[in-house]
């Protein structure tokens, strides 16, 4: 933590760290009697009548099967019947119970029976900004804290990564990339959660607070979280290569918004003549410039029980054309990983 990087947070990131060490937790999961996966943890809520702690991880805790080529073409399995360890920081262990998944978000919520009150974290209800101090918080298999300092950066995601991520910039260029994180808490400089570390060792990524804290609303409500599933995937533009913006603004003055990447065959987006590399400008009349964005949006509008039909209104450019509409897109909530098929 010494370090000349560190040197200008150093007070203050400390003061942060140890701070939100007190509700990072180690688990581990095993299945039939053979170790499956080591994440990290943290506790987000407590009740006292029950003397029960909940906690928050990944969902790669359970997972048995990776996609076999991109999230987006779904295959991924989780062993729901798992045994679940919660690593306790007295040095003693207690049983986890799993008390939901959600593959499309990776997410995962533990119960814990407790003798004593646990240590809650806050969170930061606004997300990151670019190039902001942030600490990536996990610990290993001998609860020794691990700590990454790094900057948010914001990108457009691969084909292989769901777009609901920030990303880790580290002084270096290279993070310290390990499965132990995976779960564990992204903070800022004031200690508060900004996010929840996903998939360190591949893309070195995190969802944002705004995602985890509707997902906590949506979970609090209804006990699980849903999204709809539009069959469409995008880049934002305003994350595009200058001279890609450039282009957009000089062929069809649009220097904003989502261009589509792909339209899942047969559904109501490519019924409706959504193409790939048209323009999504709107989302229920509202303007979108990010995947986040887009991604809170649906959330904030869509929060009724799993399987409920809702309608969507997507103002959309159709670059071919050169001319715009407004679509109505019609399609049921679910707690699955989408999945877009071609």
């Amino acid at each position: 933590f010494h370090t000349d990087e560190l040197f200008s947070v150093r007070r203050s990131g400390t003061k942060a760290v140890l701070s939100a060490a007190k509700f990072l937790l180690g688990v581990s999961s095993s299945l039939d009697g053979e170790p499956l996966r080591r994440c990290s943890g943290f506790w987000i809520d407590w009740d006292e009548e029950r003397k029960t702690g909940l906690v928050l991880t990944t969902a790669r805790l359970i997972r048995t099967k990776d996609a076999p080529v991109s999230v987006w073409s779904g295959g991924e399995e989780y062993a729901t019947n798992a045994d679940v360890t919660v690593h306790l920081l007295n040095g003693t262990s207690a049983k986890g119970q799993l008390v939901y998944h959600q593959p499309h978000y990776d997410l995962a919520f533990l119960n814990v029976q407790m003798d004593q009150p646990i240590k809650l974290p806050s969170f930061n209800e606004e997300d990151v900004e670019f190039a902001q101090k942030i600490f990536r918080l996990g610990r290993d298999n001998a609860l020794n804290l691990r700590i990454t300092y790094a900057r948010a950066e914001y990108l457009n995601p691969t084909m292989y990564e769901r777009y609901h991520n920030i990303y880790f910039r580290s002084p270096d260029g290279h993070g310290d990339d390990n499965e132990y994180d995976n779960g564990g808490p992204v903070i800022d400089l004031g200690g508060k959660v900004v996010g929840i570390v996903n998939d360190p060792e591949r893309f070195e990524s995190f969802i944002p607070s705004s995602i985890v804290l509707n997902c906590l609303d949506s979970w609090r409500k209804y006990r699980h979280f849903a999204r709809p599933h539009l069959g469409m995937t995008f880049k934002a533009i305003e994350l595009l290569e200058p001279a890609h913006v450039d282009m957009l603004w000089r062929m069809y003055n649009i220097d904003d918004g989502l261009v589509v990447q792909e339209v899942s065959k047969g559904s109501n987006a490519e019924i409706l003549g959504v193409q790939k590399g048209d323009v999504i400008e709107s989302i229920n009349g509202k303007r979108v410039s990010t995947t986040i964005e887009f991604e809170n949006m649906l959330m904030s509008t869509c929060k009724v029980r799993s399987g409920a039909e809702v309608h969507i209104s997507v103002g959309v450019f159709h670059t071919l054309k050169k001319e715009r509409s407004t679509i109505e897109l019609t399609t049921n909530l679910s707690e699955l990983g989408e999945v877009i098929t071609s």
